[in-house]
């Protein structure tokens, strides 16, 4: 992987991404090159680092071991479908303040 990293910078790369990378790994490679590693599940020592938006946003249900949820997205989703599909049913939704006259 250090071969390949050294051949993308020779070959004018601008920045290498390292996915699921052990953390060791990723530091040497980081250390050995002049341009930026962007990590992803790459642990600490990258230069950068990025995560998937829809996995940290909790929409995803199963993610990868290095992805931190950072909110519960689909479960306040889940709740205001359901709300709207039980508002609806019930005759709730839509009322005089939600309708044009």
């Amino acid at each position: 992987m250090l071969h390949d990293a050294k051949a993308l910078e020779t070959a004018g790369a601008f920045s290498v991404v390292l996915e699921c990378v052990p953390s060791e790994l990723a530091a040497r490679v980081t250390q050995s090159l002049s341009i930026p590693t962007i990590g992803i599940g790459a642990g600490p020592d990258c230069d950068a680092q990025v995560l998937v938006w829809q996995d940290m946003a909790g929409l995803t249900p199963h993610t990868a071991k290095f992805v931190k949820k950072y909110a519960d997205v689909a479960g306040v989703l889940g709740t205001a479908a359901r709300a709207f599909a039980e508002e609806v049913v019930g005759g709730q939704f839509p009322d005089a303040e939600h309708s044009y006259r």
